[in-house]
């Protein structure tokens, strides 16, 4: 799939069949953060690597799957929430016999404080929803869709930011230890500028990003960049961006067949060597030795 293409193979407005249901900005006048809203039923499901300029957030309802974002690799079962931030590359399937997901996309331009709290998650990107009140409330919003009545509109974006809320709720019950750069951020709504460094970052990961040129792109001083993204996110600016070149790494490795030298040149490395040094300072292992796990050969490129 290409970038910004919606996770599954029907994309028309209000489609529905055996195999899914989806309806496209349902209330695309009087309720403009929801971008689309489905449920697929396919046993065999499956989506390439793509990525969104919206969130986007799954339910598994039935069944066993897997999905990864730049490198991570998640499990996911019956009960489980994952989700995805703007420009994040990511991809998943099913496993097994049986298998139906809940998903939505969305923005909150105008929900600021809780916009902020979904750009802070880490890492950790499943939890589970015991109760089963994720699904009670995406099956409310579709009845509204559905079977629409006075104010649908309303009771629909109502159930929807109840829906985000309990959601955002179940991370911070959760408390995953993942060592992420969830960290402790500061509270309030993210500045515009950290909004778009961060979707800047994603687009173009590389390890020779220059925190003064960055800088330069968002009209601050280094020190004010630095020490905004500390405060939003709890990790430094520096830690992040290593971060992110070692999963986009891993992604590379482990999904395409790129070379070695060819992905160490797309991450801004100045040698295989420099590369080959990095990643194992972050991993513990080479990257021939990621790509290749059960091979003794370790000098092959």
């Amino acid at each position: 799939m290409t970038a910004h293409q919606t996770p599954l193979s029907a994309s028309r407005h209000g489609s529905q069949g055996s195999s899914e249901r989806r309806e496209e900005r349902p209330f695309q006048h009087d309720f403009d953060n929801l971008s689309y809203i489905g449920i697929q039923m396919l046993s065999t499901w499956q989506v390439d690597r793509h990525t969104h300029e919206h969130f986007e957030l799954c339910y598994v309802d039935e069944g066993q799957g897997w999905f990864s974002i730049d490198g991570d690799m998640y499990r996911v079962r019956e009960g489980d929430l994952f989700l995805t931030k703007p420009g994040e590359g990511h991809q998943g399937a099913s496993l097994g016999a049986s298998y139906r997901l809940y998903y939505t996309g969305f923005r909150l331009a105008y929900r600021q404080k809780l916009e902020a709290d979904f750009y802070r998650l880490g890492r950790a990107r499943t939890v589970k929803d015991i109760s089963g009140e994720v699904k009670r409330l995406f099956d409310a919003v579709f009845a509204e869709i559905e079977d629409p009545g006075p104010h649908s509109a309303l009771m629909a974006e109502s159930l929807f930011q109840q829906l985000l809320v309990r959601v955002i709720r179940l991370y911070r019950a959760a408390a995953l230890p993942d060592g992420d750069p969830g960290g402790d951020p500061g509270g309030g709504p993210l500045a515009p500028a950290m909004k778009e460094l961060l979707r800047y970052l994603h687009e173009h990961a590389s390890i020779d990003f220059n925190a003064t040129d960055l800088a330069k792109r968002q009209h601050l001083s280094r020190t004010h960049l630095e020490r905004e993204f500390k405060r939003a996110f709890g990790i430094p600016l520096g830690k992040y961006v290593r971060m992110l070149c070692t999963d986009r790494a891993k992604y590379w490795l482990a999904e395409t067949s790129e070379t070695i030298t060819s992905i160490a040149e797309k991450l801004g490395f100045s040698s295989l060597h420099a590369f080959s040094v990095f990643f194992k300072r972050q991993t513990g292992i080479s990257p021939y030795a990621y790509r290749h796990p059960s091979s003794p050969n370790d000098e092959k490129r």
